[in-house]
């Protein structure tokens, strides 16, 4: 078992701004908010931090901007102890950033404007190739270039590193990505997108996930928030409940589950028991504003596991 996962993180970085309304606003409307947070985000980089709060030795491939935003992610990660040799500064685009809005249910809606994340290319990723081959396992998402992503694939399979992909935002595919991942992680909207159907129980759940496997995919687990996870590999077809928290903000929930559900795999646990800890950390994020500060740590987790 390992002790000290090393986890490989090339994805994207953002600085993430928050507003809670009381209601998500229509077209034309203008709303009176209740508060507004600033904070690190981008689904890449929440991936790095939450594998480095679970005691994970970090990696993380990227591009921010020769900005005051990108300037202080770059602090914000290496005060969360991740390795930022492979985060390049790009001197022409900004920051990505992201505008989150928060309602009282609490639902979300988020626009993101990609910035250097949009530069991110196979050389960045060629660069980090130790980092890659070397790692436990490799997380991406869809937040960044398909072509450096399929460039991590390629590296991650041919040195036997498990790859893990969140396909969101939510596009269709080509198979030789499905092909080259050992697990996929797509929420409800995003494993609709990839198979062009609607999926709204177990059962529609697992004939997705079906589709996903014969065009290559090794595991699919479908997040579907307070219904909980639906797990599908080789040995067959399982359910995870969700963890009963009182909801303040479900924004980074996604990136929570898939990197903690990384992490516990790579340290040895079976897959039903790993997705029933990363729960525990997707619900703990979700009791708290914002992203990457709501995301717990190794203690917190443990102390919620300790009290099951």
């Amino acid at each position: 078992m390992t002790l000290i996962p090393r986890i490989a993180v090339v994805g994207s970085a953002n600085v993430d701004l928050t507003f809670r309304t009381p209601r998500l606003p229509t077209p034309g409307e203008t709303l009176t908010g209740h508060s507004f947070h600033l904070g690190m985000g981008g689904k890449g980089a929440n991936q790095a931090v939450v594998a480095a709060r679970l005691g994970a030795q970090v990696s993380f491939v990227a591009c921010i901007g020769s900005d005051p935003f990108g300037h202080e992610a770059l602090r914000c990660y290496k005060n969360e102890g991740i390795d930022t040799t492979f985060v390049r500064a790009d001197e022409q685009l900004p920051t990505g950033t992201a505008a989150i809005i928060v309602d009282d249910l609490p639902e979300n809606c988020i626009i993101v404007v990609s910035g250097a994340n949009a530069g991110l290319s196979p050389k960045d990723v060629s660069e980090a190739s130790a980092a890659i081959q070397d790692a436990d396992a490799l997380l991406c998402q869809l937040e960044t270039p398909l072509d450096a992503t399929l460039a991590a694939f390629r590296l991650a399979r041919a040195a036997s590193v498990r790859t893990v992909l969140t396909p969101a935002p939510s596009t269709e595919l080509p198979d030789e990505l499905l092909r080259l991942c050992d697990l996929c992680v797509p929420n409800k909207s995003e494993i609709e997108t990839l198979v062009g159907r609607k999926v709204e129980s177990h059962a529609d759940a697992e004939s997705a996930a079906k589709v996903l496997r014969k065009r290559g995919v090794g595991t699919v687990v479908v997040t579907m928030g307070s219904r909980g996870a639906h797990l599908f590999d080789k040995d067959g077809a399982t359910h995870v409940p969700a963890v009963s928290v009182e909801a303040v903000d479900p924004t980074g929930a996604g990136d929570a589950f898939a990197a903690a559900l990384a992490v516990y795999l790579a340290v040895g646990l079976p897959l039903r028991d790993a997705a029933r800890r990363a729960s525990v950390v997707a619900a703990l994020t979700v009791t708290r504003i914002g992203t990457q500060a709501a995301f717990p740590s190794l203690a917190e987790v443990n102390e919620r596991l300790a009290a099951e």
